[in-house]
């Protein structure tokens, strides 16, 4: 066992370390999913792409909104659902968020993000991804974003249900004005077997 994740609760005046949940530190990282350690699968180049790509338009659209980051670590209980601690590989997080947490708990906030993007990889768990989800959804995040590159789409989730972009689509959803990603340009120039 590397590093200790802290778990934060916000009291009134602020938030407070509950205690350390056990994290090992590992590349890539391992996450805390439904009571199960599970270690994230390694990037293959076109996912370390789409990441990358993902990171660009994703930051762009944040501007002075907040924080658009790889790999952060996310601890939260949502209704429903066991406490999880995630890294979706692409998060955002407001501005308003960030300045309550304040910046030792913006570090590995203890809520989930306002918008997650999970790239998907060949032999990604359906029960796994589904669990993410759904734990996202219930702790607040406005959406989440699933890439399936084989497949040339994308998958928004949201409290208000399902929208898929596929080609010569572009990636706009209401929690998130202004955005647009073509999926045309998401894709061009990967290969894209599975």
């Amino acid at each position: 066992m590397g590093m200790r994740e802290m778990v934060y609760e916000n009291t009134t005046g602020g938030w407070e370390v509950l205690g350390p949940v056990p994290i090992p530190a590992a590349k890539p990282a391992i996450e805390l999913i439904d009571g199960q350690l599970v270690q994230k699968m390694s990037p293959q180049t076109r996912h370390q792409i789409l990441e990358k790509r993902w990171l660009f338009v994703l930051d762009s659209w944040a501007g002075a909104r907040g924080e658009a980051l790889t790999e952060w670590r996310f601890q939260f209980r949502a209704p429903g659902h066991r406490f999880g601690s995630l890294v979706p590989d692409l998060a955002f997080l407001s501005r308003e968020a960030m300045d309550e947490l304040g910046p030792a708990a913006a570090e590995i906030p203890p809520q989930a993000p306002d918008i997650a993007v999970e790239i998907l990889s060949p032999g990604h768990s359906e029960r796994t991804l589904a669990w993410k989800i759904g734990a996202y959804l219930a702790a607040g995040t406005r959406v989440v974003l699933i890439v399936d590159p084989p497949n040339r789409t994308v998958i928004a989730h949201s409290v208000d249900g399902v929208q898929r972009f596929g080609p010569g689509e572009i990636v706009v959803h209401a929690a998130m004005p202004g955005f647009a990603y073509s999926i045309d340009e998401m894709f061009d120039g990967l290969y894209l077997g599975t």
